[in-house]
């Protein structure tokens, strides 16, 4: 997995706390993780060759700032 961890991370940090609170029958990660890490996924289940390719790619246009502008609750099951 490839991911990016947004510094400072305490606005992301405060809305995941807040979402949860409101839905807590969908805790963050299904309740996994006692620690919550908020973060924007790159790519997932790859290679390693490609997450290396994708990390390369992407070390020369960091950092760069971006806003939230919605948010999506994905609840799966199985």
């Amino acid at each position: 997995m490839l991911y990016f961890v947004p510094e400072p991370d305490t606005q992301l940090w405060q809305l995941t706390e807040a979402i949860a609170d409101r839905r807590p029958e969908a805790p963050p990660y299904g309740g996994r993780f006692a620690e919550i890490v908020p973060h924007l996924t790159i790519a997932q289940s790859q290679e390693d060759a490609v997450l290396e390719e994708v990390e390369a790619d992407l070390a020369g246009k960091l950092p760069f700032t971006s806003h939230v502008a919605s948010v999506e609750l994905w609840c799966t099951t199985g």
